[in-house]
């Protein structure tokens, strides 16, 4: 980031990640074995922090932020700005499903 954060003022930064655009773009393949024994945290991916909490209570959505991380948004490492999330990080598996067999047929 070259010592400059571009999205200060976002109301969830102290749990809020950025995905890596590109690799969200063209995922990398790391072996399990290299990742096994690391701590684990839980992202909550999703277009908005409204979206994401939906229908949770407020000690619900207070647990999410004590065991992890928010992810509304990604982030271009070459031009250094904020993208949005790509849909297979936020869209339930049902509904991608759905949306490929609607562009397949047009």
């Amino acid at each position: 980031m070259r010592g400059s954060f571009p999205l200060n003022g976002t109301y969830f930064q102290v749990n809020e990640v950025f995905s890596d655009h590109e690799s969200s773009l063209h995922p990398m393949d790391i072996p399990r074995e290299l990742l096994w024994n690391m701590p684990r945290r839980t992202v909550y991916f999703g277009t908005s922090i409204p979206t994401i909490f939906k229908g949770l209570s407020t000690e619900g959505i207070q647990y999410c932020f004590w065991r992890g991380f928010v992810c509304i948004r990604g982030f271009d490492r070459k031009t250094r700005a904020p993208r949005p999330l790509i849909a297979r990080l936020h869209f339930p598996a049902s509904k991608l499903g759905r949306e490929k067999r609607k562009t397949s047929a047009n």
